[in-house]
């Protein structure tokens, strides 16, 4: 049992890793950026060697699908390991070890229980609401809204998508595995099999932070707990024989943990379980958060990043070129390039800080697709 459950964590773990690096831009700098250029671009040319073509096509087919398409696999994983944890710390948790611990009560119980249902609910919510599709009929609505972040070099004016045959807005991104232009997309999320975009934001901001929250008051209830069997059992000033040598040892934090985890295997594999989860969806949600008081997005971050790293490197390439020249007529041309790289540099709009509070306001007051529907259809006919 006790193998089974590491074996399950870990599992989960690398899981959870793999696919918050799916979200990130394998030309990014950093740490995330070189892991996921490591674990998709370096494994999979290892793996095709030792395979062979034939295998690893099958594989690459494999892996396409389950990262790069629309299918609901992680939706069912996601309610097997969400309602599969809330039974799992119900029956060894609160039902087994609540009602007689000193630190812990029946009272948190009813509080987990409240807040799981919110957890299960923001999922449903976040899955049904849709993040705001660009269509031939809303396409200038959502061009009219967004006008005054054409910039000419992030975002162009009568920019148009190919596949959908619309004028592009600004903030906007196609997105492949949902085949659809989407409002101030921010990402696609496979938890919830569609993307995140400008009318289902807020449902997605919820179903982060209340999972996060749960996850964190799980693990809290789980340090409480353990410490009141701690106290109860009187385990500090317990004595404790050797299975092997039939010693008697006195009490040390090592022999304490591994007679809890012995005891207890599942509810403390839960316990780690949220404070593992806790951690990552905490980060995750502020730095949402974060992204909500500047007003911005995960792809426009990432975008204006790319566009201003290109602008250093060109403006340090032309500059190293200026040096080098010798005639006016190259010192002429380099300079013409070198200000005209500048000043595409000067026109990418900056994200402009607005404060968390006032960002909640306008992303929580944003209208639900159906609603932004009825408003356009009421537009026309008048």
């Amino acid at each position: 049992m006790e193998f089974l459950a590491i074996l399950t964590l870990i599992f989960l773990i690398i899981g959870a890793s793999l696919y918050l690096l799916v979200c990130v831009d394998p030309n990014s700098p950093g740490l995330l950026g070189i892991m996921n250029r490591f674990v998709f671009n370096t494994i999979p040319t290892i793996i095709k060697k030792i395979l062979g073509e034939r295998i690893f096509t099958i594989f690459q087919r494999a892996v396409d699908y389950f990262f790069y398409s629309n299918h609901p696999l992680v939706q069912i994983f996601y309610v097997l390991v969400a309602v599969g944890g809330y039974l799992v710390y119900l029956y060894f948790g609160f039902l087994e070890l609540f009602g007689n611990n000193p630190f812990v009560s029946h009272l948190d119980t009813s509080i987990g229980s409240t807040m799981a249902l919110f957890c299960f609910y923001s999922f449903f919510q976040a899955c049904r609401y849709k993040p705001g599709i660009i269509t031939k009929e809303n396409n200038k609505e959502y061009v009219n809204e967004f006008k005054e972040y054409y910039d000419n070099v992030v975002y162009l004016k009568e920019n148009q998508c190919k596949t959908c045959n619309i004028i592009k807005p600004a903030r906007s991104k196609h997105c492949r595995v949902c085949n659809v232009c989407v409002s101030r997309f921010d990402h696609h999320c496979v938890w919830i099999r569609q993307c995140v975009g400008q009318k289902n934001y807020k449902y997605f901001v919820k179903f982060i932070i209340t999972h996060a929250i749960l996850c964190d008051y799980g693990a809290y209830l789980g340090f409480r707990c353990i410490w009141g069997i701690i106290v109860k059992e009187k385990l500090l000033e317990a004595q404790f024989r050797d299975p092997v040598t039939k010693q008697r040892l006195q009490a040390t934090w090592g022999i304490i943990v591994k007679y809890l985890f012995y005891k207890n295997t599942m509810y403390i594999f839960i316990v780690i379980l949220c404070i593992v989860m806790g951690i990552a969806l905490t980060c995750f949600a502020l730095y949402h958060l974060y992204m909500i008081g500047q007003n911005t997005t995960t792809n426009e971050r990432m975008k204006r990043s790319d566009f201003l790293n290109f602008f250093d490197e060109e403006t340090e390439r032309l500059e190293k070129q200026l040096k080098d020249a010798q005639t006016p007529e190259d010192i002429k041309q380099v300079t013409s390039k070198l200000e005209q790289v500048k000043q595409c540099q000067n026109r990418i709009i900056p994200a402009k800080s607005i404060g968390i509070w006032q960002g909640l306001k306008r992303v929580f007051n944003e209208p639900d697709e159906l609603d932004q529907t009825i408003k356009i259809k009421n537009r026309k006919k008048q």
